[in-house]
């Protein structure tokens, strides 16, 4: 009876998710792109530098392709420099063992967007509500949990050469500059209110498996890690 008359929050959440993005990943709220800043010719120079680890993560993560058939350098550009609206979860209705013909009187979602530099989390967040009401979802409730607005530093910056020349004198080998990555980070009061170079440098691989139970490095990574730190320390001291 109830299934045919009743409202049910589960395909009412599902269907305003489904106007957030088209089958071809291409975020459709109003005004989104707009302030995204594009990658530079350099930036591209360097994404062509960047190894292609593209069948250990496959192999690591047990995917059988990426989105769009992405490979190559494309794939490494739209990793590090397109924007993403990601459903990170789902909650709705009974999920317990046998069956229950019950219509969910409530539905969550959390949803992260991954922005790009010149976006602003805030002006998104009222996009984003603003999306919901022109297609008719204004009953559908949004809270911001938290927010960082993107930044960058130019990778020819002379603190980020520093890093890179420290790197090769620790690990004895030529260093890989990615121009951006994605990531969450109080970096953007240094860029933007300081104005202070950031660099960032990993102990990850591949195989880290980041966010995961059994996220972990390496002890030679972790070691090589610390020396290079403190190169960089080293080094940044004796520009005085």
């Amino acid at each position: 009876l109830g299934g045919s008359i009743f409202p049910n929050a589960a395909w009412r959440l599902v269907w305003a998710l489904s106007t957030l993005k088209d089958p071809d990943e291409r975020i459709k709220i109003a005004g989104f792109y707009d302030a995204a800043k594009p990658p530079t010719q350099r930036d591209l120079e360097l994404l062509a530098r960047l190894p292609d680890e593209s069948e250990q993560i496959k192999q690591t993560y047990g995917l059988k392709g990426f989105v769009r058939g992405l490979s190559g350098v494309e794939l490494r550009r739209a990793a590090v420099f397109e924007p993403t609206c990601t459903i990170c979860g789902l909650s709705s209705g009974y999920q317990g063992p046998g069956t229950k013909t019950v219509l969910p009187a409530e539905a969550m979602a959390k949803v992260d967007f991954r922005l790009v530099p010149e976006q602003d989390p805030f002006d998104i967040f009222e996009k984003l509500k603003a999306h919901l009401t022109a297609h008719g979802f204004d009953d559908v409730e949004v809270s911001l949990l938290s927010a960082e607005h993107p930044a960058r530093v130019d990778p020819d910056d002379p603190f980020v050469q520093l890093t890179v020349e420290a790197a090769r004198e620790v690990y004895g080998k030529e260093p890989v500059v990615a121009p951006m990555t994605g990531g969450s980070g109080p970096i953007y009061p240094f860029v933007k209110f300081l104005e202070v170079p950031v660099s960032n440098s990993g102990v990850g691989y591949p195989g880290s498996r980041a966010h995961a139970p059994n996220e972990h490095i390496r002890l030679e990574d972790f070691i090589l890690g610390t020396k290079h730190t403190a190169r960089v320390i080293e080094k940044f001291a004796g520009l005085g």
